[in-house]
């Protein structure tokens, strides 16, 4: 972590000295109000949320380059009605990044009490932190090659069970890449990839990610990227009733389609492996996609809609039954641009959780919150 945050801090210092660009200041507020906290089947508790957020945005071209580049610095504490000393938390996230057509270059910092992924319910502080770089041979040529490389940390800060998630990943990267147009690319990729766990070594693993698809202008209006993945991994250590060997055929997506200047539909999704530990599998497979959109009414109102589902399926059985989890979410939204640096709006979530893995694992919630966010 000390290495990550000095090189973010090495970052900033070095491009505030090559150029004065804009910086920027954002504050916000949110109050909601959730009826499930803990997530429950039973004993459902609610309470009130406040969530306080500053931050710094800073944007600048280099002179005489093609180098642009960013930084952006946001934090907060979130309080909560009810048993705030367990409840409430603080968060910070911290992203910075330098590139071009052809090369990237940043680190992003996080640390947050918000789960991890839908299979873990209570909220425990923990750390993200990713660095990563790429580069291409070209990005205007028919053909070119690629390289990526990145190293995420996930550590969490309290102790029990949950710390045998704390690991660190490592992805080296190839590509092939040709443009069937001048915003479109057909791809091919292979990402070799090593987890290694700080106590949980059972769970070490290599292996690899294989992908073929198409990024850009995927079609008329609509931008992004579609892949079709194959997983695999060779776990280094037996475990009992566990196989050393996995794949998987899955897929991510992520595209945008803007009919107009009005409107917005947003499409993403992915299928592939998670760690876990709450069972004697060594992962589970989610398989999940999300749906949004959004509509200006009147110049100055924004309604938008998403709806998310997400299935999470172990192979493994325990006590007989391979546990298969369903979410699903429902949340809309309204927001008012009252000035170009000023924005508020409404929003209400409906969540909920069902599961063959018994009632324990069942649950639902409503979320209705209203924030205002100022950028200056």
């Amino acid at each position: 972590m000390k290495r990550s945050i000095f090189l973010t801090f090495v970052f900033v210092f070095a491009t505030l000295a090559v150029s004065a660009s804009d910086l920027k200041f954002m504050a916000s507020e949110e109050l909601s109000y959730d009826d499930n906290i803990y997530l429950t089947n039973g004993n459902r508790i609610g309470a009130g949320i406040s969530s306080t957020k500053i931050g710094a945005l800073y944007e600048l071209v280099i002179p005489n380059t093609s180098l642009k580049g960013n930084f952006s610095a946001v934090g907060g504490y979130n309080a909560y009605s009810k048993h705030n000393g367990k409840n409430g938390y603080w968060d910070t996230l911290v992203n910075a990044e330098i590139g071009n057509d052809v090369f990237k270059a940043g680190n992003r910092f996080l640390l947050t009490s918000d789960p991890a992924n839908s299979s873990l319910t209570e909220r425990k502080q923990r750390i993200n932190n990713n660095i990563y770089a790429s580069y291409r041979t070209s990005a205007y040529k028919k053909l070119s090659l690629g390289l990526n490389i990145s190293d995420e940390i996930n550590k969490y800060t309290v102790g029990g069970q949950i710390q045998e998630l704390d690991r660190n990943r490592v992805n080296v990267g190839a590509g092939v890449y040709y443009n069937v147009s001048e915003k479109t690319n057909f791809l091919a990729e292979y990402t070799f990839t090593a987890l290694s766990y700080n106590s949980n070594q059972d769970n070490n693993s290599t292996g690899g990610i294989i992908a073929l698809g198409m990024e850009g202008q995927i079609a008329p209006k609509v931008l992004g990227e579609a892949k079709l993945t194959y997983n695999y991994r060779n776990y280094n250590h037996d475990k009992d009733g566990c196989d050393n060997y996995a794949n998987l055929l899955g897929y991510n997506v992520s595209v945008s389609w803007e009919p107009t200047t009005q409107n917005l539909i947003r499409l993403s999704g992915e299928r592939t492996f998670e760690e876990t530990v709450t069972t004697n599998n060594r992962y589970f497979v989610s398989t999940g996609v999300k749906l949004y959109g959004s509509q200006k009414i009147l110049e100055k109102f924004t309604a938008g809609l998403t709806l998310g589902y997400e299935n999470l399926y172990y192979a493994k059985a325990v006590a007989g039954v391979k546990r298969s989890d369903d979410v699903f979410t429902l949340r809309p939204e309204v927001n008012y641009q009252f000035k170009e640096w000023l924005s508020a709006g409404v929003w209400y979530q409906y969540r909920r959780r069902a599961s063959n893995a018994g009632a324990d694992n069942v649950y639902f919630n409503n979320r209705v919150g209203a924030f205002v966010k100022a950028i200056f």
